[in-house]
């Protein structure tokens, strides 16, 4: 549950490799509730949208808590590329 609390980007970024190379090396599969949209955009993620009634399941942009993510930082982008 949640395995990227309280790590840094770069860290998120590290467990993501790590599972999808697992996943691909040892034919398995993880099952991880998170909010992390690092870990949701992992290649071939099956997303279960479990604020939705009844539950189905989505491409990970189109999660309300990764829209926030993304307005957020559109609301920013100036500031990024100054």
């Amino acid at each position: 549950d949640e395995p990227e609390n309280s790590l840094s980007i770069e860290r998120q970024i590290e467990l993501s490799q790590y599972i999808q190379a697992t996943a691909r090396l040892m034919q398995s599969q993880f099952i991880i509730a998170t909010h992390s949209p690092v870990l949701l955009s992992m290649k071939g993620a099956v997303i279960y949208n479990l604020d939705a009634y009844p539950v189905q399941t989505c491409q990970w942009t189109q999660l309300p808590n990764v829209r926030k993510y993304y307005d957020f930082f559109m609301e920013h982008s100036e500031e990024f590329d100054s």
